[in-house]
């Protein structure tokens, strides 16, 4: 989410903060951090005054859009080429998984 917040241009924190509320400061100081490590953002300086920090998405981190959308579109794919499921209520859904989880017994 943070990478499709920057895809239309350089924003500063309080900017990316504003348009992910569900993030705390320092969550979304990490992320920053961590996604300037890898490559996928980068951070500008402007000395002011007053001091202006923004970031923006690197050639890597619009690399993520190709990403995207294949993933959108092979969704879609599955969606439109499968029919109807069969309903199941959670009670069934979690025999099903409890069973599977249970080890085989050889008698």
């Amino acid at each position: 989410m943070l990478i499709a917040v920057l895809e239309d241009g350089p924003l500063r924190f309080s900017e990316i903060g504003e348009r992910i509320p569900s993030i705390g400061d320092r969550m979304l100081a990490a992320r920053l951090k961590d996604l300037e490590c890898r490559g996928v953002i980068a951070r500008s300086v402007d000395a002011g005054p007053p001091v202006r920090v923004s970031y923006t998405l690197t050639d890597v981190g619009r690399g993520y859009k190709d990403v995207a959308n294949a993933l959108s579109k092979w969704g879609k794919m599955i969606l439109e080429s499968g029919g109807p499921c069969p309903k199941t209520s959670g009670a069934e859904a979690k025999g099903a998984s409890s069973k599977a989880a249970r080890p085989r017994r050889d008698d």
